[in-house]
């Protein structure tokens, strides 16, 4: 939100330079994201005097001018506008002023009479968009003063972020609340006086409420005889200050009124409501509003509108219709201040894609008493600036005044937390400087009444934050806080885990971040087994297709690999550590074990020069989930097995003993099709649980042995489907101590080897650590490993 400094000052004293109230807003927490100062590069514009006023005698649309700027220096200036007269006070740019564009003022010829200078309109200083004729001063300024401060053009603008849980900080009066209660001054908020005529609103129009769970208070005003034209100058340099562009008296007003208070208000043209009335209710399912922004919007039941006797004319809380807008022809008006449920209001401009100044100060929480006021004000300043009759009596729907809580200040407690001790009269004059009331005290406490602009109030640690905020962070000692022993470690894995990470990246491969947040049509696009869609659902999701918490990463691995190899990448390597969310049955929440997956696709790099492209392959992956054994220090079985995103045949279960953790392997054609992926791609998703349980061995050293190993083979023919991994084990099991490791160097299919058969050839290294082994002493081992394949797998020595 931009704060106009000059408007800033209409409320409060500021007792600061532009600078040091910079400072001193954001060490309240209102965060200064800019300032500027928008006539910064004006310069020599002085309040000037038409003299006379003479026809240009070589141009029709001219004229020659005669402006005095001082007692004793008068202007020869030539000008194109017509709605100026002799008498009149103007803005003007003598030779060697600036305009804002660095638009430098020097003496010039037109139609060969000299110009030595400039009567400036409003659009050339960027006081606003008009720019038919000059900018006509009042009367009282004096002649030849600096136009600058006279005309607000030495304001100083700050740019505000404001944060979710304060709505009321969206607004003029809202900053300058903190801003007299930081400085001990007094808050003016301008008085309001509406004439009411004779004519009784309740004869005019109605106003039915029929939801007021999402619209808890309903106002309303009636307004005759309006006059719709130009805003008066002083408005329109509020809204310009502000960032908007002014529109019309009417328009301009509401939207005064809500950069003041932060209430958003909307005038309807009163003669184009059906029945002259206001009903607010829930939409039907698929009716349709033409909103302001001439954009025909598809409504559904969960949406609340202002409709009248016949159609929607306001997405509450968000957007006016077209139907029901005032335009130059409007002469009565049905003027709206109201209250929003913020959930309703967030979901419907949501769904609608529709973002507007009333639908973010709705979604922080509106003031139900500011509502009245801002309706009130709104009034006044149509009565003065638009010659409203206001007629008699207010539509205020009401039904269940909302209630905010009391809240108990200890004053210990806070001078504990905020580590500085406060005086308990420091701390009650803090929070009364921000409206909040005491409703009783004791000598060590006091329960303090929420003002209705705090709705982000409701805890004793909230009270404490505003005691620290007027006593000020810097002035609170620097102390080593107290450190209680801790017995419970809340993040036991969470270093073993981060190594992991470090380990991962070290191979090649790169940490990738997704949303926990999935759907089931992306569980069923990836192949998983139906039993992956039983999902946590949200019940305010981003999007549809983050409508639940995943059970599985595999779905947004596929998606990333699929978004990195269509934008051109030649290699993909990543990896995502992070929880999945599994429900449980008659549990409120679920199981969140940690899950590793990983995913290739794509060329083998490093890409050289010398070497023929190669593409990732099964044994890749499968290198990297060994990889991740050798980092947990234990051994990985693999098991050949099916799982749904995964070909047949090229698919392996990873156990753990006996106990599965995972699945890897190549994903089927169909998934990838899904997914617009033409290139192989390989996958694996571990379950960590049990691994991160596993205590950390620490490595032990074992003397290298002096005499020299004996490498020995072993070809053995056995049944194709007998799995390589147990062949293994086995021979390892058998071959003794002296088998220090055996390893498959070889695997042959055909002939002269039976159909249905294969031949595995095994390097085996025997070693002793105090000997130099002898054959005798490798054939026993070598012996006991053949026999063991040949009992347990029908091994036979080719």
């Amino acid at each position: 939100m931009r704060i106009s400094l000059h408007w800033l000052k209409e409320y409060v004293d500021v007792n600061y330079t532009a600078e040091e109230l910079a400072h001193q807003l954001t060490m309240l927490g209102l965060e200064i994201e800019s300032i500027e100062r928008p006539g910064e590069s004006i310069d020599q514009i002085y309040i000037g005097q038409i003299e006379s006023i003479e026809p240009h005698p070589d141009a029709d649309k001219l004229v020659v001018c005669q402006t005095r700027i001082n007692d004793g220096e008068t202007l020869q200036i030539v000008c194109g506008a017509k709605n100026m007269k002799v008498g009149d006070k103007v803005p003007t740019a003598v030779v060697g002023a600036t305009l804002p564009g660095d638009f430098k003022i020097a003496r010039r010829k037109m139609r060969g009479i000299e110009s030595q200078g400039m009567m400036c309109s409003t659009r050339e200083l960027d006081l606003g968009d008009d720019h038919s004729g000059l900018m006509i001063l009042p009367e009282h300024m004096p002649l030849g003063a600096d136009a600058k401060p006279l005309l607000g053009l030495d304001d100083v603008i700050f740019e505000i972020e404001v944060t979710p849980n304060r709505g009321d900080w969206a607004s003029m009066i809202g900053v300058a609340r903190e801003l007299a209660a930081l400085q001990g001054t007094n808050l003016r908020i301008p008085d309001v006086q509406v004439k009411e005529c004779d004519v009784p609103a309740s004869t005019l129009s109605s106003v039915v409420v029929q939801d007021a769970e999402r619209c808890p208070r309903y106002m309303g005003r009636v307004l005759t005889d309006v006059k719709v034209g130009p805003s008066p100058e002083w408005l329109c340099k509020r809204l310009i200050a502000a960032g908007q562009r002014p529109i019309n008296n009417i328009v301009d007003i509401t939207n005064f009124v809500l950069l003041e208070t932060g209430q958003p208000l909307h005038a309807f043209d009163y003669d184009l409501l059906a029945e002259n009335r206001i009903v607010v209710r829930g939409a039907a399912s698929k009716e349709c509003i033409t909103t302001l922004d001439d954009e025909e919007r598809q409504l559904t039941e969960e949406m609340l509108v202002i409709a009248d006797a016949q159609s929607p004319q306001c997405v509450a809380g968000i957007m006016g219709g077209s139907t029901s807008e005032v335009g130059e022809s409007t002469t009565r008006i049905f003027l709206e201040s109201a209250v929003f449920n913020p959930q309703s209001i967030r979901k419907t401009s949501r769904a609608l894609g529709l973002i507007s100044e009333s639908s973010q100060r709705f979604q922080r929480g509106a003031d139900p008493e500011m509502t009245a006021y801002a309706l009130e004000r709104a009034s006044m300043l149509m009565q003065e600036i638009a010659g409203a009759e206001v007629c008699q009596g207010v539509f205020d729907e009401y039904p269940k005044p909302l209630e905010y809580p009391a809240v108990t200040l200890r004053y210990t407690r806070a001078s504990e937390v905020l580590g500085a001790r406060i005086a308990p009269e420091q701390q009650k004059q803090f929070l009364a400087g921000l409206g909040f009331t005491v409703q009783s005290e004791t000598p060590e406490s006091a329960v303090f009444q929420t003002p209705t602009w705090r709705q982000d109030v409701s805890l004793e640690a909230d009270l404490i934050e505003e005691v620290g905020r007027f006593y000020n962070y810097d002035n609170i000692p620097l102390t080593l806080p107290r450190v209680r022993p801790a017995t419970a470690h809340f993040a036991p894995h969470e270093s073993r885990l981060w190594s992991l990470k470090h380990y991962l990246a070290d191979k090649g491969l790169t940490e990738v971040y997704h949303w926990t947040f999935s759907c089931p049509e992306d569980v069923a696009q990836a192949g998983l087994d139906p039993s992956y869609q039983d999902m946590v659902r949200l019940e305010n999701p981003l999007s549809e297709k983050q409508a639940a918490m995943r059970t599985s990463i595999l779905p947004t691995l596929l998606n990333n690999v699929a978004r990195n190899l269509n934008r051109g990448a030649e290699s993909v390597a990543i990896f995502e550590l992070g929880p999945v969310y599994l429900p449980r049955a008659g549990e409120t929440l679920p199981a969140e074990p940690m899950r590793l997956s990983m995913a290739l696709a794509g060329q083998r790099p490093p890409r050289h020069w010398s070497k023929t492209a190669e593409s990732f392959d099964f044994y890749d992956i499968k290198g990297h989930v060994e990889a991740v054994s050798d980092f947990f220090g234990v051994n990985f079985d693999f098991k050949m097995a099916e799982f749904g995103p995964m070909q047949a045949g090229a698919t392996a279960e990873i156990l753990l003993g006996k106990q599965p953790l995972g699945h890897l392997g190549q994903v089927k054609k169909a998934v990838r099709n899904n997914f617009d992926i033409s290139r192989e791609v390989f996958l694996v998703e571990l379950d960590l649980s049990q691994l991160l349980e596993h205590a950390v061995e620490i490595p032990q050293f074992t003397e290298i042995s002096p005499f020299p190993p004996s490498l020995r083979d072993m070809a053995v023919v056995l049944d194709q489907s007998t799995p390589a991994g147990e062949v293994l084990e086995q021979a390892r099991k058998a071959g003794g101590k002296l088998l220090q490791s055996v390893e498959i160097f070889d695997v042959y299919q055909g002939k002269p080897i039976p159909e249905g058969k294969k031949s595995l050839a095994l390097g085996l290294t025997f070693q002793a650590p105090d000997r130099t082994l002898k054959d005798k002493d490798t054939q026993k081992s070598w012996d006991k490993i053949l026999k063991s394949l040949e009992k347990l797998f029908g091994a036979e020595l080719r």
